[in-house]
């Protein structure tokens, strides 16, 4: 009975010119879709081969630990292969940084800063392709799966005979989503030649791994908006009415909660922008500046040395005269270097719990928890990009205690007060000179130096993120199909 059914769909649903029409979109989008995702990241890997090879080149030409202080390291964060798959922040966030001791990260500027249009037309990838247009292909699939069978009288006419109400749904269920299951399964395959065989990405055991997790994600996400189009399907009386119910939901699902989640949590959480942490760090900048200034004002206030004073005596006070300076400035500098790390951290974290509270608010709907158990399983979700970030600070750290080590001075300027006496023509005088510099210049030590190593993240990790938005989109399909047999028990086909 239920597989006479099945086979009974599969057959209404592949003749239909419909299914045809919707099978033939659905393949050229996502093997396109693929198609620029795998070139894409062919492009970002060369990009992360040319600053590797650039930054060799600057540490070469570096005369010095000095310049190297002034000019600092330049970066790269290696592209994900199954960024093919889902683009996530990586374009939006940067992929590349230059380094400088006792300074925040200079993070470049995005690809999509490049390519304006791509920021105000959006980009194509096989997650996006996922959320939006294979979502609408099942429920123009299931619109009419039960409303529309009232309508033409089939309906009344099959449970006129003593047909059990859940073997006919679950025959009519099972048959469309096999359908529907082989006609993004083909695509798929398709996609995945276009990525092996095209573009030769390469795929390891954890790439493969991620890749199954990710089918399994647009898996449930199908099957839940499945069971949701099964479910509106059943409470209503016509196919028409059905179609608006579900678009409605579809739109709220893809568009509304996920654009509306950051809105809600900016209000629920605030986080300070980035404007005024630049004001932050200049008001730190002009404090500095300010206290130096009484530093020497109180040294120049001690007057000039005595004419009569012995070398000696000359040199001890030149020696407390650096000792003040020097003194005066380190304090200013940890004291400046301090506040500036708070005011960062302070940033960073309530920027982080914004955007977190916004994922968490978004995973209401099945659309944006699919999204983001893709872009995990990708590396390419936002979490990926924190940890970048955390990893070039530490890495400043490192770059910073070996110049130190070095014998370098970071973190601003050396400021030196040299007093001599001089002999004017009435027989006497002294003077002040000022020198500004660093300390005597050395030649680089590459073998030495610290290399940055982005932090790589095991599939047990990625996959332990990704199970909360795994779970939800089972829940989501579980209670639809239970609602939606539970409804047919007592639909009416009159």
């Amino acid at each position: 009975m239920i597989r006479t059914v099945a086979a009974k769909e599969v057959l209404d649903q592949v003749s239909s010119p419909k299914f045809v029409f919707l099978f033939a979109v659905s393949t050229v989008l996502v093997v396109f879709s693929l198609y620029t995702g795998s070139s894409a990241y062919v492009g970002a890997r060369s990009e992360y081969q040319a600053t590797q090879a650039l930054s060799t080149t600057e540490l070469e030409n570096r005369k010095s630990y000095q310049e190297l202080s002034q000019f600092g390291i330049k970066v790269a964060r290696p592209p994900s292969p199954l960024a093919a798959v889902a683009g996530g922040v990586g374009d939006a966030l940067g992929r590349s940084a230059r380094v400088r001791p006792q300074a925040q990260p200079e993070i470049a500027p995005p690809p999509l800063a490049e390519t304006p249009a791509l920021a105000v037309l959006g980009e194509l990838d096989f997650n996006g392709v996922a959320r939006v247009f294979l979502s609408l292909f099942v429920l123009l699939l299931t619109y009419d799966a039960v409303a529309g069978e009232k309508e033409r009288g089939t309906l009344k006419i099959v449970l006129a005979n003593p047909v059990p109400r859940a073997r006919l749904l679950l025959g009519k269920a099972l048959g469309l989503f096999g359908i529907l299951a082989a006609a993004t399964l083909v695509p798929a395959v398709l996609g995945l030649l276009v990525m092996k065989v095209g573009f030769r990405i390469e795929l390891g055991a954890g790439g493969w791994a991620q890749l199954v997790a990710i089918a399994v994600a647009c898996g449930l996400y199908l099957l839940a908006t499945f069971a949701v189009g099964l479910l509106v399907s059943t409470l209503t009386s016509r196919s028409s009415v059905a179609f608006l119910v579900l678009l409605l939901i579809w739109v709220a699902f893809v568009e509304v909660i996920p654009k509306a989640s950051p809105m809600i949590a900016a209000q629920l959480r605030p986080a300070p922008t980035y404007a005024s942490l630049q004001s932050d760090r200049d008001r730190l900048q002009a404090d500095f500046q300010q206290g130096m200034m009484r530093v020497l004002g109180n040294v120049l206030a001690m007057g000039s040395p005595s004419p009569t004073a012995s070398d000696a005596e000359q040199q001890a006070r030149q020696h407390l005269i650096d000792s003040l300076v020097g003194r005066g400035r380190d304090s200013l500098v940890a004291e400046q270097a301090a506040k500036t790390a708070q005011i960062d951290e302070s940033y960073r974290n309530r920027q982080d719990a914004m955007t977190r509270l916004a994922l968490t608010l978004s995973r209401i709907s099945p659309a944006a928890a699919m999204s983001h158990a893709v872009e995990v399983m990708s590396g390419t979700d936002f979490e990926v990009h924190r940890r970048w970030r955390d990893d070039l600070v530490a890495y400043r750290g490192q770059l910073e205690a070996f110049l130190k080590a070095k014998g370098v001075q970071v973190g601003g300027f050396r400021i030196a007060i040299r007093t001599t006496n001089t002999t004017n023509r009435g027989g006497q005088g002294s003077s002040s000179t000022f020198r500004i510099g660093g300390t005597e210049e050395s030649r680089l030590d590459l073998a030495a130096l610290p290399r940055f190593a982005a932090r790589p993240e095991s599939f047990a990790s990625e996959l332990g993120r990704a199970t909360p938005d795994l779970v939800i989109l089972a829940l989501w399909a579980a209670a639809g199909l239970l609602l939606a047999f539970s409804r047919f028990m007592k639909y009416d086909v009159r």
